[in-house]
């Protein structure tokens, strides 16, 4: 199995989760989308368990408009 880098947003964004809801051990982000109005979403794998996560995430200049 190859190694997550963990990617770094270039702005600073809303909290993104950065432990697994399953059993509580770490997320690396995999892959990182453009959404709408400037949301993005990230895409998720736990290191422990291997679980996938989706969240969503508003860049921090739009929520404070």
């Amino acid at each position: 199995m190859s190694q997550v880098e963990p990617l770094v947003p270039s702005e600073p964004t809303t909290n993104i989760r950065s432990e697994c809801p399953e059993c509580k051990g770490r997320l690396a982000a995999l892959r990182v989308i453009g959404g709408r109005e400037s949301s993005e979403y990230w895409a998720l794998r736990c290191t422990r368990c291997g679980t996938i996560h989706l969240d969503v995430v508003k860049p921090f200049s739009t929520m404070t408009h």
